[in-house]
């Protein structure tokens, strides 16, 4: 279980996420973008840093239609360290001018290191959606 987390843990995880997915699909471009899809999980409470995430640092006027990088992705989701959404699904949508784009989409529910989900990936909270 994990019980600690901060940036650096964070962008690992996903580094290990994105490398267990190029692996499985044979991709060799070691240059990608994220487009990030925040989810609102029906009949679960969003707590006050919940909403923050909601309202301003997740809000779909700021990244809908946008590519973010891994460092981008990094600081934007470990906004609130060691807090970070429960859960993120990561899963490759298609490869342009050699850049790789994955589909992110997380949680709005932010969550201390020990509830996060995907615990089984060696990678919480990500998850390699292949």
């Amino acid at each position: 279980m994990v019980t600690e987390m901060n940036k650096e843990i964070f962008a690992n995880n996903l580094k290990k996420t994105i490398d267990e997915i190029k692996q499985y699909k044979g991709l060799e471009q070691n240059e990608y973008y994220f487009r990030m899809f925040p989810i609102r999980e029906k009949g679960k409470p969003l707590l006050a840093k919940d909403e923050i995430m909601r309202l301003n640092v997740l809000n779909l006027n700021r990244i809908e239609g946008k590519l973010f990088s891994l460092d981008e992705v990094v600081s934007t989701l470990a906004f609130f360290t060691p807090f970070v959404p429960i859960w993120i699904n990561i899963q490759y949508i298609e490869t342009l001018n050699e850049k790789i784009i994955f589909r992110l989409e997380c949680s709005l529910r932010i969550r201390k290191p020990s509830m996060l989900r995907n615990q089984e990936t060696g990678h919480p909270p990500f998850k390699a959606i292949i």
